[in-house]
């Protein structure tokens, strides 16, 4: 999958995992979830990452099907925990799959050949984890190979269709009544929040925003879709979005420390009870 080749002026001499670094010896059981072969697998790449302190944002819209594995390859420096335990990491699949090569081999193999002069062409050696997430419960199982033992990989770019649009962030309102869903006692806040975050940072992210009735008690869905906006400006308005119902949702267990966010593709409604309205 990845090849990590260092050219020098010297002879050309191929070390393998287990001959240049003992302390990672490949696992040995190869367990029933991973398959030999993967056809389109979604490549993660640095130019899909904005990033602030220890917060992401994953910018590569994806239409999730609960019911399907997908497959990831991590080849953006972002930290693969993260990746795995992050609820906001495509929060629709409950199954898939992360690759990441190893880089702590590969650059220790790249150290010891720079230090005695060699070309070298590592194996190449990944990690593999299997993720099997509900609300309840989550599952992760992992595997390390290198050489032949890895499965041959075929990539894809996510499928975008037309009538999709890329959603940033999704905000629900349950009943106004039966029983009344505590986000109407902070309703009135928001557009107060937003016209705020709007001055200070001087960009508008009320621009391709939604607003969807789900129901007939004033259940509603609000769609922040950001378009025209960096991946930074993006990452910037979703951390504040985030500590905003943090604050004002004090007695609710809200995740705190670092963040992964990724949009998802959602299909517009156009027609009927429940179709999008553009907010003001």
């Amino acid at each position: 999958m990845i090849l990590l080749i260092i050219l020098v002026a010297c002879k050309s001499r191929i070390i393998s995992p287990r001959t240049a670094i003992s302390a990672h010896a490949q696992d040995s059981i190869r367990p029933e979830w991973l398959a030999q072969q993967y056809q389109g697998a979604i490549s993660i790449e640095s130019r899909h990452i904005a990033q602030m302190a220890d917060n992401y944002l994953l910018d590569l819209p994806l239409l999730q099907n609960p019911d399907s594995t997908y497959v990831f390859v991590l080849n953006a420096r972002v930290p693969v925990e993260l990746v795995l335990h992050s609820p906001d990491f495509y929060p629709e699949l409950r199954r898939f799959i992360v690759i990441v090569p190893d880089w702590k081999f590969y650059n220790e193999v790249a150290s010891t050949a720079s230090k005695k002069g060699m070309c070298v062409e590592p194996e190449t050696t990944n990690f593999y984890y299997d993720v099997d997430r509900t609300e309840e419960n989550l599952k992760i199982d992992s595997i390390r190979l290198g050489g032949i033992n890895n499965p041959t990989i075929d990539f894809m770019s996510p499928n975008v269709p037309e009538e999709a649009v890329a959603v940033y962030r999704k905000e629900s309102y349950g009943s106004v009544c039966c029983p009344r869903d505590s986000m109407w006692d902070i309703a009135d806040q928001d557009e107060l929040f937003i016209r705020d975050f709007e001055v200070r940072n001087k960009f508008s992210v009320t621009k391709g925003r939604y607003v969807q009735v789900a129901g007939k008690e004033g259940e509603k869905n609000i769609y922040y879709t950001l378009p025209d906006l960096t991946m930074l400006q993006r990452l910037t308005f979703l951390l504040a979005k985030a500590e905003q119902w943090r604050l004002n949702r004090a007695g609710k267990q809200l995740s705190v420390g670092s963040k992964l966010f990724t949009p998802q593709l959602l299909l517009v409604t156009k027609t009927g009870f429940t179709k999008w309205n553009e907010a003001p």
